[in-house]
């Protein structure tokens, strides 16, 4: 409703410092390099949100090796999982900013906390997203492969509350149509955006992954200490699903010994199903370095056996045996099957299995 292009020349004078006003912002943001950083927020208990300008937001198949574009509104994550793989990725943020001849003070800081430490803490925002991601985006380009919204943090941590960063791109692809959007999640922060997510569902082919591991409340309070409840994130899935919004669980990542008992996964494919799932995907850990630094310490304090089993059974390794793999795949079919979804089930992170010898996990 903007009634600019109405006016005629004898109107300028009226309108013409709010134009300069709004204009000099854009431009001040935009004059930013990468490797400026801003603290935007400290909390009390110790996070700080800190801005940073993108050279790109949507990064290529080609350049991570995966299958679709990738999208991430944040570096790092306060939701502190012991499983998470993706403190690499902010550890190599965080080195590459300390590095440059002119680092900022907050890059320097970020650079010398522990890697969990600073993943769970120094949280990276990339403010300026949806504005790079309008300018940017190109449909023909995309092609009908897919974009992934938080492929490697939560889209919607608790940093989305204050900063609306996803909410933000999302608002972007409003203006095309029949792309494939896909966002995972394990916060129920995403139920804010249900109208949003359903007027998306009607001009794009929209799904929403929600990660679940385990229906065990107290469980899940261990291994992700921040995050939303198992039971409020099938609730949420219930909402928008009833909204027009396809969902699905991803069972992700399965803890071999931990949560990968055939009562504990009948138990997370029947919720997903009750709730209006549209299929059931599942993936064994991959235990590479950063989740060897985090999991393994937190096995050791709470499951000192089992950190022993994982600690043979991953010595050189960063997956499962191939026999674990396909037995996982078998489980989860049967109880896909008895939960009445059509189609097979998907187990991800078993193609590359290579076999091992005194598989402590095989059935």
């Amino acid at each position: 409703h903007d009634p600019l292009p109405r006016l005629g020349v004898h109107h300028l004078s009226r309108v013409w410092v709010g134009q300069v006003q709004l204009k000099a912002r854009s431009e001040r943001r935009e004059a930013r390099s990468s490797s400026d950083w801003l603290t935007l927020h400290r909390t009390t208990r110790g996070t700080e949100f800190i801005g940073i300008v993108p050279t790109r937001v949507l990064n290529p198949p080609g350049a991570t090796g995966m299958r679709f574009w990738s999208l991430n509104p944040y570096v790092g994550c306060e939701f502190g999982c012991t499983y998470c793989y993706a403190r690499e990725t902010h550890q190599w943020s965080v080195e590459r900013a300390a590095n440059q001849r002119d680092a900022p003070a907050a890059a320097r800081e970020a650079a010398t906390l522990p890697i969990a430490t600073g993943f769970e803490r120094r949280i990276l925002v990339k403010e300026s997203a949806p504005e790079i991601l309008a300018r940017t985006l190109d449909p023909v380009r995309l092609g009908d492969t897919p974009i992934v919204i938080g492929s490697a943090t939560d889209p919607y941590q608790p940093a989305e509350r204050r900063f609306e960063v996803t909410r933000r791109m999302l608002e972007v692809f409003l203006k095309y149509e029949g792309l494939h959007i896909g966002i995972i999640t394990k916060s129920a922060l995403i139920a804010r955006d249900t109208a949003l997510l359903a007027m998306l569902a009607r001009r794009h082919d929209v799904s929403v992954h929600f990660s679940i591991g385990s229906l065990d409340g107290a469980l899940l309070r261990q291994l992700e200490p921040r995050s939303a409840a198992p039971a409020a994130r099938l609730r949420v899935l219930r909402k928008l699903t009833d909204a027009g919004v396809r969902c699905d669980v991803l069972i992700m990542p399965i803890l071999p010994g931990l949560t990968d008992g055939e009562p504990e996964l009948r138990e997370v494919v029947n919720g997903a199903k009750a709730a209006g799932a549209t299929s059931v995907a599942g993936g064994a850990v991959r235990m590479g370095p950063a989740t060897r630094n985090t999991l393994l310490p937190w096995l050791d304090q709470h499951r000192p056996a089992l950190a022993a089993r994982y600690r043979s059974h991953f010595r050189e390794r960063q997956y499962v045996s191939k026999r674990y793999g396909k037995a996982l795949h078998a489980r989860l079919e049967r109880l896909q099957r008895e939960a009445g979804f059509v189609g097979r089930a998907r187990v991800t992170g078993t193609g590359e299995l290579k076999p091992m010898q005194g598989d402590l996990f095989a059935e």
